[in-house]
């Protein structure tokens, strides 16, 4: 019986090997260079439904036999790297582990199988050890390299619990020899069609990756089976549309009998092209079935019967392509698509490598620097130049504005939520006597248009709804006075809801300024791990402290606000006034409103100045300032002690105090319609307009309806604004504004309620200008500025710098990580090696 070595022939004592040598060997060198590693260079790939006659392809290609048997076909990937050596021949069989349960390996291994291999007849045995190592993969390896060829012939091959069908993981055989060409091919498992859905999608996704690219397609297509049920040829359609790598081999045509005539026709026309045609067309050759196999029948002999057999066999003999049949023609074919496909894709390879050397160089880029400096001085200066960093996002600088702005935005939402909630106090006495729009009650800032279309979501406090109130908190009181706790009560009330914003302000803050020092360690730390793992804990720790300290603080703003008190007397007795002015006009018709109608009091309540000339008055006139002053606002009350020498000669109205009145509140309320009443105890008489007497306290005239106002009436009121207050300028009465005319009022019949109304009011802005500044202050001193305070001195001691055991601690901290070091090495020899390549791609001529 011939030996293994002379019943195969090889590439390279074919026309294919010789005519393909020179790009063969270079391809060789470029695969000695590694650049399989990173590039797709040129292989043949041999696909097929299972059973279709790969493994004869395979076998004159590569001078080797492999397993054939029924049940020990390829069921994974095998993957042939010949290579030309001047040594003797030798085969060394490695397993590439790149899947485990299906799932891709982050590490793909490499690990050889077996001794190194130089006798031919010892491959084959050694292939079937492997494959079934590769279908066990929870079986060690080692036990299936050792068994001896009668365990093998046997089939008691160990087995794992998770045997497997087909298999992703690589068989690798390395040729190497003086009479073999630089050549990778791959056979892959038949394509199976009649097996659980999960194995035909495994071994179909592995063939899709294999024929991608600019592999050699071999399509093996048996002629027991008609071409419309071969699904590798539409798998290669797939990946090679202009079918410029693929070519159809047709096998087994000795199985079509005598009395299959149409079968062989039909047959007949695929392979002239007349039918399915593919660019390079197909070939037909016929390969030793079992019986001959199993005679051990030469390589010389198979191909003597190949060729006796296309010559006798009708249709074959009389084909016109008789170029197309048997093995020698297709081998010849190949050496012309190979040489073809290599001189396409090296220009391809070239623009690879300069593309993948520039992606390199840029992840190279991105990569740190290896640390030179003394370990304890660079981890000293990079912790202070990241607490300098962080002193700046808090303090603010022109390049960091980020924190502070965040912060200023969310102390301004602050100040909105505190300003809402300022007291609903409505000068009217429910709502079915106030205007539409009370928008100017219930905000603070009258001036914000937005107000106008906002809705107030809280309870809005109506004349009697205070009066209510009052009534409810009356426990031992004199006649007369309101109680205290029914004042408190109202301020409590509006302060109910300042701890639920100014604790949300903090939290706000917090959050920005927790992702700000996140950011910020990230940028400085993120490559010392080590180094992180120590930073990263201080830092919140230290916020969290800082974050405790502030919310006691803040509790303890607002807690001071619970005891009303003020020593900015001015400004709250200004505001009191403003708001009972405010509260006045309202009840007096000479505010906003459009449907209210105030009360009217007794004329004896009214007081007038006469302007006619009369003598002079005997009485004489309190130069001092000050006295005037509270004069004027005795008088602007109806104080019966006004000085006598400012009234006229008519009979002076005497005012009437309106707890004095002798009506009734409902009765007040229901003469409201009249604009003017009997005259008082004292018989006085109204001023007539012909005595030239202007009143301060005159009842408004009935109500009109609206006219909208005109710049001559604005002009108008305005002169007499201004004549008014030089009037009262003349009397004395200085410093008084247009809006002290609402005290002019006559005393109303919820006077004790819009007084109560007015020092809330006036107290709710005095707490409210307070509470917006110092929470913020308190945030920004207790939280922001003493974490950057503590932090670098917080560092150091965690660090542990300035100890005996320092410089030891900080080259563990500044140890670079694993993976950066690896992939540093890893692009570093991908340059170097992508490099080798483009300098040897340039020798070649390209």
């Amino acid at each position: 019986m011939e030996s293994q070595s002379s019943r195969h022939a090889t590439l390279l004592d074919s026309d294919y090997g010789k005519s393909s040598k020179e790009l063969i060997e270079f391809v060789g060198q470029l695969r000695a260079l590694g650049a399989h590693i990173d590039l797709e260079l040129p292989r043949i790939v041999v696909i097929g439904n299972q059973s279709a006659g790969k493994s004869s392809l395979v076998e004159a290609i590569s001078g080797i036999s492999v397993p054939r048997d029924a049940g020990t076909c390829t069921r994974c990937p095998m993957e042939c790297r010949l290579a030309h050596s001047s040594e003797g021949w030798s085969c060394q069989i490695k397993i590439r582990w790149e899947y485990q349960d299906n799932k891709r390996l982050d590490e793909v291994e490499e690990e050889d199988f077996g001794p190194l291999l130089t006798n031919k007849d010892d491959v084959e045995p050694m292939l079937r050890r492997a494959q079934a190592a590769v279908l066990n993969p929870d079986v060690d390896p080692s036990k299936f390299s050792s068994l001896s060829e009668e365990e093998l012939k046997s089939g008691k091959l160990p087995k794992g619990p998770k045997s497997l069908l087909f298999s992703r993981n690589v068989v690798c055989v390395e040729l190497k020899g003086p009479e073999l060409a630089d050549l990778s091919f791959v056979d892959l498992p038949g394509i199976v069609q009649n097996a659980d859905p999960e194995v035909v999608l495994l071994v179909e996704d592995l063939v899709r990756s294999y024929i991608e690219g600019n592999s050699l397609i071999l399509v093996t297509l048996p002629m027991s089976d008609d071409i419309e049920n071969q699904k590798a040829a539409r798998l290669a359609k797939l990946a090679d549309p202009n079918g410029s790598r693929t070519i159809g081999v047709l096998t087994k045509p000795d199985t079509l009998t005598a009395g299959s005539t149409k079968a062989r026709s039909l047959w007949l026309e695929v392979l002239e092209s007349r039918r399915h045609p593919l660019r390079h067309g197909y070939y037909c050759t016929r390969q030793p079935d079992d019986d001959e196999r199993m005679r051990g029948i030469s390589g010389a002999d198979a191909r003597a019967a190949e060729l006796s057999f296309f010559q006798s066999t009708v249709p074959w003999s009389s084909s016109t392509h008789q170029h197309r049949f048997g093995t020698a023609n297709l081998v010849q074919n190949l050496s012309t698509l190979l040489t073809q496909i290599i001189r396409e894709s090296l220009p391809k390879i070239l623009d690879q490598v300069a593309l993948q050397l520039e992606s390199c160089n840029a992840q190279l880029e991105k990569l740190p620097p290896p640390i030179t400096a003394e370990p304890t001085a660079f981890v000293l200066a990079l912790v202070t130049s990241f607490c300098a960093e962080l002193e700046q996002r808090v303090r603010g600088s022109p390049s960091n504005t980020a924190l502070v702005q965040s912060t200023r935005r969310t102390y301004e939402t602050f100040k909105l939520n505190i300003r809402s909630s300022a007291p609903p106090f409505v000068p009217y006495k429910d709502q079915s006597q106030a205007p539409r729009d009370i928008s100017e009650y219930i905000r603070i800032d009258t001036n914000d248009r937005s107000a106008r279309s906002k809705k107030y979501a809280g309870k809005i406090y109506y004349l009697e709804d205070v009066r209510a109130h009052i009534s409810s908190s009356i426990t031992r009181e004199l006649p007369g006075n309101v109680p205290y706790a029914a004042k408190l009560a109202l301020l409590q009330e509006f302060q109910s809801s300042w701890q639920v914003s100014a604790l949300g302000c903090f939290e706000e803050v917090q959050d920005a300024f927790k992702e700000s020092v996140k950011a910020l360690v990230h940028e400085y730390f993120e490559r010392y791990s080590a180094l992180k793992t120590v930073v990263g804990p201080v830092t919140l720790e230290l916020i969290k402290t800082c974050a405790d300290t502030t919310v006691s603080q803040l509790k303890t703003v607002l807690e001071l606000e619970t005891s009303p008190f003020t020593q900015n007397y001015h400004y709250f007795q200004e505001c009191r006034d403003k708001w009972l002015s405010k509260y006045k006009d309202a009840r007096a018709g000479k505010g906003p409103a459009k449907r209210v109608t105030p009360a009217v009091v007794a004329p004896a309540a009214l007081f007038s100045f006469n302007q006619s000339p009369g003598p002079a008055s005997t009485a004489t006139v309190n130069t001092d300032p000050k006295t005037n002053a509270r004069q004027a606002k005795r008088s602007m009350f109806g104080d019966p002690s006004l000085p006598t020498g400012a009234i006229s000669q008519a009979p002076a109205q005497t005012p009437v105090p309106a707890r004095a009145q002798t009506q009734s509140a409902t009765a007040l309320e229901s003469s409201t319609e009249s604009a003017q009443t009997a005259p008082g105890p004292n018989n006085a008489q109204p001023v007539t307009p012909s005595a030239k007497i202007f009143n301060f306290a005159t009842p408004p005239p009935p109500r009109q309806p609206a006219v909208p106002s005109t710049t001559a009436n604005d002009t108008s009121r305005e002169q007499l604004v201004k004549e008014t207050l030089a009037n009262l300028a003349k009397l004395g009465y200085t410093g008084i504004q247009e809006e002290d005319f609402g005290k002019l009022n006559p005393p109303d019949i919820y006077e004790e309620e819009l007084e109560v109304m007015a020092e809330v009011r006036a107290y709710f802005q005095v707490a409210y200008k307070r509470v917006i500044d110092y929470i913020p202050l308190s945030i920004d001193h207790h939280f922001l500025y003493a974490f950057a305070r503590q932090l670098q001195q917080q560092l150091f001691e965690r660090l542990g710098l300035g100890t005996a055991r320092s410089a030891e601690r900080c080259s563990d901290y500044i140890a670079e990580d694993p993976n950066i070091v690896a992939t540093r090495d890893e692009l570093l020899t991908k340059k170097r090696r992508l490099e080798n390549v483009q300098r040897a791609l340039f020798s070649f001529g390209l």
